[in-house]
């Protein structure tokens, strides 16, 4: 799979400086198996005096071959949407923040038609200077999981416990690590994201980053697999 998105800044100190990634990539496999496979994501977030933002943007579509009554036919085998957006007050001291995030996901092999969240509560970064970043936030929310209209199971609505954390640590000049992981849980489910990247810069403004994601949602139906897990070695391009 190759990509070609805008990069991560690595320079963490510097206010009002906006930053924006976006990323596409696409996959065919042919022969023994057939199938397609494509990706977009988007990620704009920006530190001002006041306040700071974050709002990310992802989209996945697979498409393999299949047998359906004795015929082989290219049908979708995955397709999902997420949208995410949390906004930060920066309090006194300017590390410590006041938070509010929303997200909706619409996976339809899921067995849901659609999972949202929103939360709010404290956020901090310990510290970020120029070579590294580590910031945290955690929280009381709600959220809301409708299953598919021909389910038997029941719509899931509650309070939830959402934590999140972000590491970032910068390699001399070329190369910058990146790890992200987040979870939601009640009483009955845990929803877990975690990202880790490594980012090598090639020359100029192109670089290349490895990627592993774990997807990990225990209120999927018993049919599903409750953990889904992605890597990927894509170009990077910073555009500014």
């Amino acid at each position: 799979m190759h990509s070609l998105y805008l990069a991560d800044r690595p320079n963490f100190d510097v206010d009002d400086e906006l930053s924006m990634i976006g990323e596409f990539g696409f996959l065919v496999a042919s022969g023994n198996t057939n199938a397609s496979t494509t990706t977009a994501k988007i990620n704009t977030s920006q530190e001002l005096s006041s306040w700071s933002y974050q709002i990310i943007g992802s989209a996945l579509y697979k498409q393999s071959q299949q047998e359906v009554n004795g015929e082989k036919r290219n049908l979708a085998s995955a397709q999902r949407l997420f949208i995410s957006g949390q906004l930060d007050h920066k309090l006194t001291e300017p590390n410590d923040r006041l938070f509010v995030y929303g997200e909706y996901e619409n996976n339809r092999f899921s067995g849901f038609r659609y999972q949202a969240a929103l939360a709010a509560g404290w956020t901090s970064r310990l510290w970020h200077d120029k070579q590294s970043e580590f910031k945290y936030s955690v929280g009381p929310g709600y959220a809301i999981s409708e299953v598919e209209e021909d389910s038997s199971d029941e719509d899931a609505k509650g309070l939830i416990v959402r934590a999140a954390m972000e590491y970032k640590q910068k390699f001399a000049d070329h190369a910058t690590f990146r790890q992200f992981i987040s979870t939601e849980a009640d009483q009955e489910f845990y929803k877990t994201k975690s990202e880790t990247s490594l980012s090598t810069k090639l020359t100029g403004a192109l670089a290349m980053k490895l990627s592993f994601v774990m997807n990990h949602d225990t209120s999927v139906g018993p049919d599903i697999e409750e953990l889904d897990t992605e890597a990927a070695v894509t170009l990077v391009y910073q555009f500014f």
